[in-house]
């Protein structure tokens, strides 16, 4: 799979990502981007540049987002997730999946967000540091403060924090600072709400001079949102007074969007409430509810509720209904930290038992797997074979034993790092041209065997001929000027003599090298197949020039 380098190598954007992310600032301004992503998206599909059309899907997210249009959202991010792990891009299969963790969580599906987010965790693990990794882990760490599982969304942007820095994307650094502050500031208001008044301020102070000495927000298209977040964290702490904080607003309110405006709501109501003022703090907090969304706002929207029923307490507290509402306010609350304690719970036990799945996954794999090239080794193939001798007649199978022809003149003039790096090309075209089910396996030294199962004899004909090809037409060049390689395949079929078919396949292989090379022989251990046609067989050697028409 790719990506899985050092965690010290950067890997930079492609010209097509970087097309697409310039569209970032106009879907952000509300521009209708439609026609342009779609231009992306086909340029990207007709040269199948994966991590182009993905970067373009993720711009679709964006503006689906903005434009609240969750089916076009969704479609997106199942499609990046589909594409980025078809096309082996695990950061690009991770922004997917973190997007619709938060439609499901938006959904009230919070088991199937968590699954969902804690896999795109698990996705880029180990990853190195690149522009596709920065806009995972943002929206990584996005999701998981959705969630209310701070801690992690934390632990997330210290990871964030060391790839922007390695990364010459001022969009990335700048995502990275706002989400952080807007983390911080979620996270603030849920200890004020269950009395970590003291906590929430030591937070406060901390993420504020952060996120001022992190970054140049000028020329951020989120300068004015994360103005709005450094007003909220400046009134809470007490840096500015709410009058003058009143006054802040008013300059802000046209630039910023609803939830950096509703945490300032907060922090103004928060104040007036406690100076006394409760009439101005009562209509803060409900221009705060009605520009927030309750599904994308949380926790604020529910600190805002909170803050105006304790408003209403405070205002008349003998008054037996709003005791009660009051209480049962400060009961939910308690019940709503429990519950998002064993959130975070959940999410590291799901993240230990995904890192123990693949680590044991990874050690099932060297035991079966050749670790130069990524075939299967001798064991995994033996296994196949020994299973194979267990299937009831009547099915065709085919044994593709295939050797490079003059390989050990290949390491003799050139050594043995070229030779190893010949091995690892033709078992990248081996599993190019065969399908998800067939086993391609390495025997060792230059001697492959592919082994084919519900293959006839004319599919198996078929792919002699174009492993051929592909060998004969393939830039050997590319790694070594004027080199040439060309191969020998044996090729045996049979629908019941599933014990022959390996020697079979081995005898035929001797055959087309006796015959010239380059070349592929096949033979038929069968005369007809189970439905009763003749099976054919004998030698399939094409010629390059047959090949390409």
């Amino acid at each position: 799979m790719r990506g899985t380098g050092a965690t010290t190598e950067v890997l930079p954007a492609t010209a097509s990502v970087v097309a697409a992310r310039s569209l970032l600032p106009r879907v952000w301004s509300g521009e209708d981007v439609r026609p342009a992503l779609q231009e992306l998206l086909d340029a990207a599909r007709a040269a199948g540049d994966v991590p182009g059309e993905c970067a373009a899907l993720y711009s679709e997210m964006a503006a689906a987002s903005i434009a609240a249009d969750r089916g076009r959202g969704r479609a997106a991010a199942e499609l990046a997730a589909q594409r980025g792990a078809e096309g082996g891009y695990p950061a690009w299969e991770s922004t997917g999946r973190q997007y619709i963790a938060r439609l499901a969580l938006a959904d009230g599906n919070e088991d199937i967000a968590l699954a969902e987010i804690v896999e795109a965790e698990l996705l880029v693990d180990g990853l190195p540091a690149s522009i596709q990794l920065a806009v995972a882990l943002n929206g990584i760490a996005v999701t998981y403060s959705r969630l209310g599982l701070f801690e992690d969304a934390d632990r997330i942007h210290e990871r964030l924090h060391e790839v922007t820095s390695q990364v010459d994307d001022d969009w990335a650094q700048q995502a990275f600072v706002y989400n952080r502050l807007l983390n911080q500031a979620a996270w603030a208001l849920s200890l004020i709400r269950i009395g970590e008044r003291d906590a929430a301020q030591d937070r406060l102070s901390i993420a504020a001079a952060q996120a001022r000495g992190a970054v140049d927000m000028s020329r951020s298209q989120a300068r004015f949102d994360f103005n709005a977040l450094c007003l909220f964290t400046d009134l809470m702490i007490g840096d500015v007074q709410v009058e003058a904080g009143r006054a802040a607003l008013e300059r802000l309110s046209a630039d910023i969007n609803t939830e950096p405006r509703s945490f300032v709501r907060f922090a103004l109501a928060h104040g007036l409430a406690n100076a006394g003022r409760m009439d101005e703090a009562r209509r803060e907090a409900a221009a705060g509810l009605d520009a927030v969304n309750p599904l994308e706002g949380e926790p604020v929207y529910s600190m805002l509720l909170w803050e105006r029923a304790r408003i209403a307490t405070t205002e008349d507290p003998d008054h037996p209904g709003l005791r009660d509402t009051w209480e049962y306010a400060r009961l939910t609350t308690d019940q709503v930290w429990e519950l998002r304690r064993r959130r975070v719970e959940a999410a590291r036990d799901r993240l230990r038992i995904g890192r123990l799945r693949r680590d044991h996954e990874r050690v099932e794999r060297a035991l079966l797997e050749d670790p130069l090239t990524g075939a299967a080794n001798r064991r995994r193939i033996d296994a196949d074979r020994a299973e194979m001798l267990t299937w009831r007649p009547g099915s065709w199978a085919s044994v593709l034993y295939i050797d490079i022809d003059d390989f050990k003149t290949v390491n003799d003039t050139h050594g043995h790092e070229l030779g190893d790096n010949v091995l690892r090309e033709l078992s990248a075209l081996l599993f190019e041209h065969t399908r998800d089910r067939d086993v391609v396996g390495r025997y060792g030294g230059d001697e492959f065997v592919i082994l084919a199962r519900y293959c006839a004899p004319d599919d198996a004909r078929l792919l002699g001929e174009r492993l051929l090809a592909a060998v004969r037409f393939h830039h050997w060049e590319d790694l070594l000027p004027g080199l040439r390689i060309r191969i020998s395949i044996g090729v045996a079929s049979t629908a019941a003599a599933y014990d022959e078919l390996f020697p079979a396949a081995d005898v035929a292989l001797n055959e087309a090298k006796r015959a010239g090379r380059d070349r592929a022989q096949l033979t038929v251990l069968d005369d007809r197949d189970p439905q009763g046609r003749d099976a054919g067989g004998g030698d399939v050697e094409a010629e390059a020039t047959d090949l390409s028409a």
